[in-house]
């Protein structure tokens, strides 16, 4: 017996649906809110409240997240409390999409602009959670979700500190992502605003290269090797833009002081990170005297370093900052190990934080966000590569489109879409999905783009993928629901499948509004 699942099903006002996740410390269902019948995510957590600790965590879980619920890249809360049996739970945004730890593993590196963006998203939620006092501590990709409109949201604020005099401050160190922490973490230093600035820039190196800063391609290193790999430069990421990679670079250096200071000035340096094949980032000024965020102590204006400059504290003869403190760190990072390991707590290397997968690789299913069914040789095909019919085809019928349907049901998770480049994901039918493929054909010879903002503003596109079309391609079950409990979708070629592969392809999808759904619901009739 499911006893999560009983409690779950026992609390009043909320009708659980399915599960959608487990993990070390919760619990996640996909809920039905009655009162205002919306869906939800509920998350039970495992633990008991049964000491002043734990419910002092829980509360600066609830507290964190509901004071930063209002801002556009933070998943909100909309609820919280204590079931019977003593575990806490909390209301959450439904975020169907997934994360992007997810879309990671299915489909490999972003795209650079895309990193970018995100980056500069999140920072700003994480400038305005720093403003609130509130410390996130476990920035990662499995942690940044993509809500309904295709937005993403940091989520999880359970190890969020809320630094306040006399209260305990220190979030559980075991429960930790060692890829995406902070080496000072493991040195037992407080936590400071530094750590999610170093968090997210190794998220962000994550997305852009495929695994983790200092993950070998071939698994994910021991503790030990990792802090000490550490004490090394950030590897390169080839192919990527020098001037985002610089980004990242500092937003992770080895001394906290030569991070950007705060969340604010790495989201204002990624904004204006130059993206080309020579550019460079911009140059970071550190403080001037007094204290300031993650600082204790003020100290003299520095001169500004641009990326790519040797660093003074390593050089020679300079005293090493880093040389001189990089032996006690290791040691201790030696010691918080073996604690870790022994306690049997060493979780999250992946990616995903439990999957297993750290590279990126892909499971098996196609993607739109790296290429879809279309290769470079492929890209000379208007339909990418995917295997098409006309006959009982409604989409067929738009004169001049070429617009066809798929023979193979094609199902997807969400979209995520910053600034007209669409991603979406491949899932699979018979389990919970999104979007369903109900047309396919080349890009119109007046829309030949990638944005999806101008494409679906084209006449040719707004025939193919309308409502009228995706009506007359459903069958089965799907004849039940009225056509307006459906929102269609024009997904076109990514900005990478446009300019490198060639791809000319685009789809018209749709989805039940409000639900993900299983088997399929579109073919054609034949």
């Amino acid at each position: 017996m499911d006893s999560t699942a009983d409690a779950a099903r026992s609390l009043r006002g909320y009708e659980i649906i399915e599960r959608l996740g487990q993990g070390g410390f919760g619990t996640v269902y996909r809920a039905r809110q009655l009162a205002v019948g919306r869906e939800v995510a509920l998350k039970i957590d495992n633990r008991m409240l049964g000491s002043d600790r734990d419910k002092r965590r829980f509360m600066r879980e609830v507290t964190a997240a509901g004071r930063l619920s209002g801002h556009p890249h933070v998943v909100p809360v909309y609820d919280a409390g204590v079931l019977a049996d003593g575990r806490p739970y909390m209301v959450l945004e439904l975020c169907p999409a997934g994360s992007l730890a997810d879309r990671l593993r299915a489909t490999g590196p972003f795209p650079s602009a895309e990193v970018r963006d995100i980056g500069v998203h999140i920072a700003d939620a994480l400038t305005a959670a720093h403003a609130a006092g509130v410390l996130h501590r476990d920035v990662k990709p499995a942690n940044i979700l993509v809500n309904g409109y295709g937005s993403v949201a940091l989520a999880d604020f359970g190890l969020a500190v809320i630094p306040k005099p006399g209260l305990e401050s220190s979030a559980t160190r075991e429960a930790l992502t060692p890829a995406y922490a902070s080496p000072e973490v493991f040195n037992l230093s407080e936590p400071n605003a530094a750590g999610d600035v170093y968090a997210l820039g190794a998220t962000l190196y994550a997305l852009l290269s495929g695994r983790p800063p200092y993950f070998p391609p071939g698994g994910p290193p021991s503790m030990v090797a990792l802090m000490a790999a550490r004490l090394g430069p950030v590897p390169d990421i080839p192919g990527a833009p020098p001037g985002l990679v610089a980004v990242l670079r500092r937003a992770m250096a080895y001394d906290p002081a030569e991070r950007p200071q705060t969340a604010a000035a790495l989201r204002d340096a990624l904004a204006a990170a130059d993206l080309s094949p020579g550019g460079s980032g911009p140059p970071f000024s550190r403080p001037g005297p007094g204290p300031g965020p993650g600082r204790e102590n003020g100290g003299p204006p520095q001169p500004a370093r641009r990326p790519g400059d040797p660093d003074p504290s390593t050089r020679p003869g300079s005293g090493g900052r880093r040389s001189t403190a990089s032996g006690a760190l290791l040691a201790a990072a030696i010691v918080v190990a073996v604690a870790i390991v022994a306690a049997g707590a060493l979780v999250a290397y992946s990616i995903g934080g439990g999957s297993g997968k750290h590279d990126g690789s892909s499971d098996g299913g196609a993607s739109l966000a790296r290429g879809g069914g279309a290769s470079g040789t492929r890209a000379k095909d208007p339909y990418g590569g995917a295997e098409t019919v006309t006959q009982g085809c409604p989409a067929a019928a738009v004169q001049g489109a070429g617009a066809r349907c798929v023979k193979t049901a094609e199902c997807w998770g969400g979209i995520v879409a910053i600034n007209g480049n669409v991603a979406i994901n491949r899932a699979d039918c018979s389990v919970g999905h999104a979007y369903e493929t109900f047309a396919i054909a080349p890009l119109p010879s007046d829309a030949q783009t990638w944005n999806a903002h101008t494409l679906e503003q084209n006449p040719t596109v707004r025939q193919v993928c309308s409502r009228d079309v995706m009506a007359r391609s459903r069958y089965g079950k799907a004849l039940s629901l009225a056509p307006n409990r459906w929102t269609t979708e024009v997904v076109p070629p990514s900005q990478t499948q446009f300019e490198e592969q060639g791809l000319r392809t685009f789809r018209c999808v749709a989805t039940v509004t409000g639900k993900q759904t299983t088997g399929t619901a579109f073919r054609p009739r034949v």
